[in-house]
């Protein structure tokens, strides 16, 4: 936008330490007030560029503070003494429910109607159903009732109210809020045309607006206060709003009588400012709604300092989350540069960061300081601190290695030691986890029977979880949303890794033949929504596991032809765009689980050449191979069961066990502690899950899918165990019971996903 980073911004007035705009009423000399307002021919009408908002329902609000003014005795104008009793007024609110509303401004210094000879017939009973008419646009008596329906015809007849006559008497009346959108209609033409303006408002470059002083009270607590207080405008004629320029009252005025604004980026900052001054929350919810709707990588750091500065909370994390989830584009703008340490420190800490690599933030950090040495330079630890260097690739952190502003800080050398003990493979500090910026959890691929329960049909879809619902009691379910689907063929038994924001899908099988498993591979970038095909891997894999470390993606084992099952190992390098082959395991296994933590791969469980179910744990290192661990407590062996890193620790869950003829559904679960290389219980699952999907998504195990060894039916329930509670909760079914699935978390576009 051109008026991005201009002066008038909330940040370029933060940094100038000007965070409000000063405004404030003083006290004109007396002088004739042109009653024209200037609205109807502003230019701000005309501008293509800006945008209409509503506020919902406004003449129901309007008209009840008008109510309010009225029960509170405030600036009343009109009084009806009647039989020894006094009903007072405003005359704009009567006016606008009758048929001839000038002739109420005809005598505007009479502030008593004469009840003669022709108002005998006026009681206090039609005054009281005309005044809740005026005010509410209803009547609230029983006009059923022996007398009341003539005694308000005739009051209706008396003050020409045309309308509540014929809502008296229609067959089918019209509803209240039809009623006061007709009574503000009638008040915006009094007011354009001048009728009843009884104060002008002047902006200080001398633009005049007249207005009615109970609309004003009536729009806001500010000029309720200012109008009604006893304070010396209270009784001016003319006010002048000090340092608010005119477009800016023109708005506020036309908010006020019509319950719309045009809104545009060219005035935004400037009229929401005025808004918060003067206490119109209408007005101000209508800009805080243009603000969230239309921010952009140009104005959203605008818009949280604004929301920062005022305590608007949610539109801050709104804006907040727009950063953090567009932060590609925008750290590399020149509006970025201007951000103070805190709020960059805030952003490069979060798990929800959005980037393609982490050297994007590296270079954030480096280009922010680089652009102000002198003051900056001693906050380059503490903002390198968040930079999750263990997630940089090999060819990253020579780049690091190489940046002068590193060798120029004294204070970045333990920085730099870390980047060469990373780069020579000897580091050992703690764990690091992947961002994962506006998560979801995504069922990719699997096999279902179809609608006919014919056959079996494998997927291609990728399903997300939008939302998680919870009825009544135990009562949950889980809506999904298909958006994507990956290239042929369909698959499944195969597995799938997330790799800087981009999606790897490999090899499984297309169908049942031992000619359908497959060793080709896809990748899904999630910021261009592209399916790439990747080269072949070396074998076919099915029923194998796969991790990614150290920017590569590993496959290992698996079962290459139904009959033959694979010690192999081979990576992916996504720099070189190759496969190449690594240390292989210590025997051929598939159906096995395998998960990094603190940097390390293990491997647990499986079935060997023999058919055998395994119980063993072992630690992997792609070039020293595999060695034993402690091996899994529960049961004779287990395979066909997922393992992922959780807190501290490699939880254990799902799959099958040996017995004592064949296999049997394996519910226990347990939890592997690194440290002291042992292993403790963890609750066991409520459902069977046999090559069921799983992931982490915010702390908590999700398992999705499979099928039971029991039953040799398909399982179609997703259950999460929370560390904290200590338990599995079941949160309600798939799209469809997929078996030999895959999930993940991904991080989807901001508005796609409302989850919890």
């Amino acid at each position: 936008m051109d008026d991005v980073g201009h002066k008038g911004t909330p940040r370029a007035r933060l940094q100038n330490q000007k965070h409000t705009t000063a405004m404030g009423l003083k006290h004109m000399p007396d002088s004739k007030a042109n009653h024209i307002p200037h609205l109807t021919s502003s230019t701000l009408l005309k501008d293509p560029g800006l945008f209409s908002y509503i506020l919902p329902s406004y003449s129901n609000i309007l008209f009840s503070h008008l109510h309010r003014l009225q029960e509170d005795g405030l600036l009343l104008d009109c009084t009806f003494p009647l039989r020894g009793s006094s009903f007072q007024a405003h005359r704009l609110v009567l006016a606008a429910s009758t048929e001839t509303p000038d002739a109420f401004f005809d005598s505007k210094h009479v502030s008593t109607f004469r009840v003669g000879e022709k108002a005998q017939c006026l009681t206090p009973v039609g005054l009281r159903a005309v005044l809740d008419f005026a005010y509410c646009g209803y009547v609230a008596m029983d006009l059923r009732k022996e007398g009341l329906m003539e005694e308000v015809l005739n009051a209706c007849r008396y003050l020409e109210m045309q309308r509540l006559m014929q809502k008296c008497t229609a067959p089918t009346a019209t509803s209240a809020a039809t009623e006061l959108d007709k009574s503000l209609m009638v008040i915006r033409d009094m007011w354009q045309r001048g009728v009843g303006c009884d104060v002008t408002i002047q902006a200080e470059s001398g633009e005049r607006y007249a207005a009615h002083r109970v609309m004003l009270a009536a729009g806001g607590d500010y000029f309720r206060a200012l109008l009604c207080g006893g304070l010396r405008e209270s009784n001016e004629d003319t006010v002048c709003l000090r340092g608010v320029p005119a477009h800016v009252i023109e708005s506020i005025l036309g908010f006020i009588y019509t319950g719309q604004v045009r809104l545009g980026w060219s005035q935004i900052w400037e009229l929401t400012d005025a808004l918060l001054q003067f206490q119109l929350q209408g007005a101000l919810s209508l800009c805080i709604d243009f603000l969230r709707d239309r921010m952009d990588e140009n104005t959203c750091l605008d818009v949280l300092v604004l929301a920062e500065t005022y305590g608007l909370v949610q539109l801050g994390q709104a804006a907040e989350e727009y950063i953090l989830a567009h932060f590609q584009c925008i750290y590399a703008g020149e509006t970025f540069k201007d951000v103070p340490c805190s709020l960059l420190t805030r952003l490069i800490e979060k798990d929800s960061l959005s980037v393609e690599s982490e050297m994007v933030v590296f270079r954030t950090v480096v280009s922010w300081v680089e652009d102000n040495p002198k003051e900056r330079l001693p906050f380059l630890p503490r903002l390198l601190h968040h930079v999750r260097l263990p997630l940089l690739s090999y060819s990253e952190l020579q780049e690091a290695l190489k940046c002068n502003l590193l060798h120029r800080s004294p204070n970045a050398r333990a920085t730099l030691h870390t980047l060469q003990s990373l780069l020579e493979g000897d580091h050992r500090g703690p764990e690091c986890q992947p961002r994962t910026p506006n998560q979801a959890l995504v069922l990719v691929g699997g096999d279902t029977v179809d609608d006919e329960l014919m056959k079996r049909v494998p997927s291609q879809t990728l399903w997300f979880a939008q939302q998680f619902h919870r009825g009544p009691g135990l009562m949950k379910n889980i809506e999904w949303k298909p958006f994507a689907t990956f290239p042929d063929p369909a698959r499944f038994r195969h597995c799938v890794c997330l790799l800087n924001n981009k999606l790897y899908i490999l090899g499984g099988r297309k169908y049942y033949g031992a000619l359908d498993i497959l060793k080709s591979a896809l990748r899904f970038d999630m910021s261009q929504g592209k399916w790439e095909r990747l080269p072949d891997m070396i074998y076919q894999r099915n029923y194998f596991a796969a991790v990614c470390l150290e920017g590569k993606v590993f496959v290992l084992g698996g079962n290459q032809d139904d009959s033959q099952y694979l010690d192999a190992v081979e990576y992916y390098n996504p720099e070189e765009n190759t496969w190449r082959q690594a240390h292989p395991l210590s025997t051929a296994v598939c159906g096995h689980a395998a998960a990094v933590l603190g940097g390390q791969i293990y491997i647990s469980g499986g079935c060997d050449l023999h058919q055998c179910c395994l119980p063993f744990m072992w630690q992997y290192s792609p070039s020293r191979g595999s060695s034993p661990r402690a091996p899994m407590t529960v049961g004779a062996g287990r395979a066909g069961h997922v393992m992922l890193a959780l807190g501290k620790g490699l939880v254990v869950a799902g799959g099958l066990q040996p017995l004592w003829m064949g296999f049997g559904d394996q519910l226990l679960c347990e939890l592997y502690d690194s440290t002291h290389d042992s292993w403790s219980f963890v609750p066991p699952l409520p459902w069977p899950h046999l090559s069921p999907g799983a992931t982490v998504l915010n702390g908590q195990l999700y398992v999705v899918g499979g099928s039971s060894a029991n039953t040799a039916r398909d399982t179609k329930w997703v259950h999460r165990y929370d560390p904290k509670e200590q338990c599995w909760e079941n949160l309600g079914a798939m799209p469809h019971p997929y078996a030999d699935l895959a999930a993940c978390c991904l991080p989807l576009p901001t508005g796609l996903v409302d989850q919890h």
